[in-house]
């Protein structure tokens, strides 16, 4: 029988209707049948949102090569 002395898991948030809404009705301009009918993809590329992070410029990567080199390499 439990003790009562583990946490039970989080609760997740809500979505967040009221921003989605903002964003899609007020922001983009969309008609609410057009809000309606968007994916979440559509939404979120609407939004200017990217699949994933922006690519590792080269000038980056020498700064992290130089923050941190490999061990034991010659340069």
């Amino acid at each position: 029988m439990p003790d009562g002395s583990a946490s039970a898991p989080a609760r997740p948030s809500a979505f967040p209707w009221d921003d989605a809404l903002a964003l899609g009705l007020g922001a983009l301009g969309w008609s609410p049948a057009a809000f309606w009918a968007a994916t979440p993809r559509e939404f979120a590329a609407a939004l200017g949102r990217r699949r994933g992070p922006e690519p590792l410029s080269r000038d980056a990567f020498e700064r992290l090569l130089a923050a941190y080199p490999d061990p034991g390499s010659t340069g």
